[in-house]
């Protein structure tokens, strides 16, 4: 059976697979067992509490960043008990910063995904095994994304696809070297 990057794929069948090498190997497997029992160690992994990630997700991409003499503004009023409304951004806004976090994600990424055959042995597998524990996550909140807003799944969609290109990319850049 041909080599599949320094493991077979955990192809119980015998029968040759040419995706075998994209399977999650045994580094990666032990790698994600180990955050799963941090992240339930924590009682991260509870509905409550990767409820309240989503839904912290969509308060963080709702918050107006303050100027210091905002902020200057805000503790003054908390010293003195009073309350100052909530600043939100319009729904235009939240548009305006949904596609500048995509454009900063896309081109993040692309610069990632251009420098793999630069890195090392060593940061390959890194870039590997942190891509893989990405998707690994992404497979515990997928269920809760169902009531986020459009524009927050787009973002959430393009970073998984641009972790499986970055794992496929690093894996492919082994084999090719021959590792």
């Amino acid at each position: 059976m041909p080599s599949s990057g320094g493991q077979e794929g955990h192809n119980l069948t015998g029968v040759y697979d040419p995706n075998a090498i994209y399977f999650p190997n045994e580094e990666e497997l032990n790698a994600s067992l180990a955050m799963e029992e941090g992240l339930d160690a924590q009682k991260l992994l509870t509905p409550e509490s990767l409820q309240k990630t989503t839904a912290d997700f969509t308060e963080l991409n709702k918050y107006v960043f303050l100027s210091p003499a905002e902020m200057d503004e805000e503790a003054l009023a908390w010293k003195n008990g009073t309350s100052l409304p909530q600043r939100t951004l319009s729904l235009n806004e939240q548009e305006v910063r949904y596609q500048e976090k995509k454009n900063l994600m896309n081109d993040f990424y692309a610069k990632a995904l251009e420098d793999i055959p630069k890195l090392s042995p060593i940061q390959l597998s890194h870039l590997r095994g942190n891509s893989f524990l990405g998707i690994f996550a992404h497979s515990y909140l997928k269920d809760y994304f169902v009531s986020l807003p459009e524009s927050e799944k787009q973002i959430i969609d393009t970073n998984l696809h641009w972790l499986v290109s970055l794992r496929k990319a690093a894996i492919d850049e082994a084999v090719r070297r021959g590792k």
